[in-house]
């Protein structure tokens, strides 16, 4: 085959397969892409529906309070005027809301929260607004708009005041929609909120404030406009659909304000309430082409050192051809002969060189690829090396502290006592930083480990012992059999119940009757080692996010505790779970093959 054409096919069908990778690639990003908005959009869903949720039952416990009804009675009072001004400030403090006022049965604003300031809603008439209406007719009111006086975009709740079987009044709890903005602490894209003509109130971008996600007709807009619930918005449209039903969930579409301006997102979109409203959630497409170029750059690099492999093998062959027909011809004469031979086997020892270059080429890629690989672990963990040293430190520290002042009393043997704790926490920071440094170096799959039980929480409580003494805690952790023994590594089975034993007396540093308290429970098969506080314990929502990477409840530290833990158990084929304990606070349960004497380690 001439060399022109064999290049031509190489190239064509390199160029098929990359268009081939290139597809499937994309298609697949696309659809995790298309997973990870549906998921946001769903979490955000849930949180600002149950935010919502927590103010819509508000105003009917507080418009059953008397001192509203005695205002309506006597509108004119100055000092019942006065009492409830503050009233409704107190309330709106402690609710963290936005305004609280109350309106007589014409409209007409009489009390207000903000009656202070100088958009105060005292002596507006709002009896134009949806949620008067509905609560003059005995319902729950619930209603979207911007404010007139305020200028704020917010969510109404309202219900009527009863007094002796009839409507006197109206008391309305405005919740201002910058909550989306404290609940939604892991936005990944961009969001907005529509109502059911799909004119956007609430947005992470600005420019698509009170903007429509499909065209408006001239009837619509006016009608929106009359209402005053969008000021004097544009409604401008962000896309070229005629109707919200064309907008299909997990589809592509081209978003923004100026037609040439819009850019490819993938969209997303859930119900949200009763009230006919929808989050819908967009990432750009152009978050999908920088993996697409890597598989591309990826598929090109094996592709290339594949045709490399095979040109090599075939200029093998042609030389093997070519030597077969120099050895029918050796009958000839003895000179051409020679230089025959010769020729051949030069061109036979540049083949060689050449395929050995390749190998070598491959063998190279290859370990380069498995030290980036590695590399790239190292990073991950990093952050945890630093989290696992800091609770020997700590206890090294605490140990120091105590040793100073026990010098100081001239009490030499808790000194050396505390000064051989220490020796012992220096050698587990040796042993935490020898782990990873083996770990850098190689690893070794087939390491087995015994631990006993009786050893691990003895040297946990007594590493620990020095920094619950000062908050007045003592651990005494009964064992039920002597010479138990799990599969697990006992330096790193100490680090797991350290650093239980330190999130326990965190949670209890408040407690007025602070108890930490440590089982051991016994199985056929298994351990369980339970560590328990009588602390605030964990709602649904944090157990079933404790153990995420970089999750975590306090003011300070990575979140990287108790997913390090995990793993740890997890690798010797246990399991560490969380659930309530009877005293209120958490208990966690570490669960661990049990080993007898002769049994090899899972």
């Amino acid at each position: 085959m001439p060399r022109q054409v064999f290049i031509t096919i190489v190239t064509l069908v390199g160029l098929l397969l990359a268009s081939i990778v290139a597809t499937v690639t994309y298609l697949s990003v696309e659809e995790r892409l298309n997973d990870d908005v549906e998921n946001d959009v769903y979490q955000l869903q849930e949180k600002l529906t149950a935010e919502l949720a927590r103010y819509s039952e508000i105003p009917v416990v507080l418009s059953a309070d008397p001192r509203l009804k005695r205002l309506l009675r006597v509108p004119n009072s100055h000092r019942l005027l006065k009492n409830t001004h503050q009233l409704l400030s107190d309330w709106n403090t402690r609710l963290n809301s936005d305004v609280i006022y109350l309106m007589d049965r014409n409209g007409l604003t009489l009390s207000s929260s903000n009656h202070q300031e100088e958009a105060s809603f005292v002596g507006h008439n709002y009896n134009y607004r949806p949620y008067f209406q509905q609560a003059m007719e005995g319902n729950k009111g619930r209603y979207y708009a911007l404010g007139v006086v305020s200028d704020k975009r917010g969510y109404y709740f309202s219900y009527p005041v009863w007094d002796e079987g009839a409507i006197t009044g109206v008391l309305t709890l405005k919740v201002d929609l910058s909550i989306i903005e404290r609940i939604w602490d892991q936005q990944k894209f961009d969001y907005l909120i529509a109502d059911p003509l799909g004119v956007v109130f609430y947005s992470s971008r600005d420019e698509w404030l009170y903007q429509s996600l499909a065209k408006l007709t001239e009837n619509q807009k006016h009608a929106i406009r009359a209402s005053r619930r969008y000021g004097n918005s544009s409604l401008s449209s962000l896309t070229h659909y005629a109707d919200l039903a064309s907008l299909k969930p997990l589809s592509t579409l081209s978003l923004g304000i100026q037609a040439q301006d819009r850019s490819r997102v993938l969209l997303s979109s859930t119900d949200l309430g009763s009230a006919g409203w929808r989050i819908y959630g967009f990432i750009p497409t152009t978050h999908i082409w920088p993996v697409v170029i890597q598989a591309m750059l990826l598929f090109a690099t094996f592709y290339v050192l594949l045709v490399l492999v095979i040109t090599a093998w075939i200029q093998t062959l042609k030389t093997q051809r070519k030597l077969a027909k120099l050895n029918d011809g050796l009958e000839q004469t003895v000179a051409d002969r020679t230089a025959s031979l010769e020729e051949t086997n030069s061109a036979l020892r540049q083949s060689i060189q050449q395929y050995e270059e390749t190998q070598q080429a491959l063998r190279q890629t290859e370990s380069e690829l498995i030290q980036a690989a590695k590399l790239a672990m190292l990073g991950e963990m990093s952050a945890s090396i630093n989290h696992e040293i800091n609770q020997p430190l700590a206890a090294m520290r605490t140990y120091t502290e105590n040793s100073i002042k026990l010098m100081q009393r001239e009490r030499y043997d808790a000194v050396n006592r505390n000064l051989s704790t220490m020796n012992e926490l220096i050698g587990l920071v040796a042993d935490i930083v020898a782990r990873f440094k083996i770990f850098a170096r190689k690893q070794n799959s087939d390491s087995k480990s015994r631990a006993a039980i009786e050893d691990v929480v003895n040297a946990s409580i007594k590493l620990s012992e020095a920094s619950f003494n000062k908050i007045g805690i003592h651990i005494d952790c009964q064992i039920p059999e002597q010479g138990l023994i799990v599969n697990a590594d006992t330096v790193q089975l100490e680090q797991v119940i350290l650093n239980l034993l330190s999130n326990a007396s965190q949670a209890v540093a408040n407690q007025p009757s602070a108890q930490i308290g440590m089982t051991i429970e016994t199985h056929l098969d298994r351990v369980s080692i339970h560590v328990w506080d009588n602390g605030p314990g964990m709602d649904n929502s944090t157990k079933k996010h404790i153990f995420s990477p970089f999750y975590t409840t306090k003011k300070e530290g990575l979140g990287l505790g108790l997913t390090i833990c995990r793993r740890i158990i997890e690798g010797f084929g246990g399991s560490l779970q969380v659930r309530d304990h009877t005293s209120g606070g958490a208990e966690f349960i570490v669960n661990l093959q049990r080993l007898y004497d002769g049994d090899t380690p899972a």
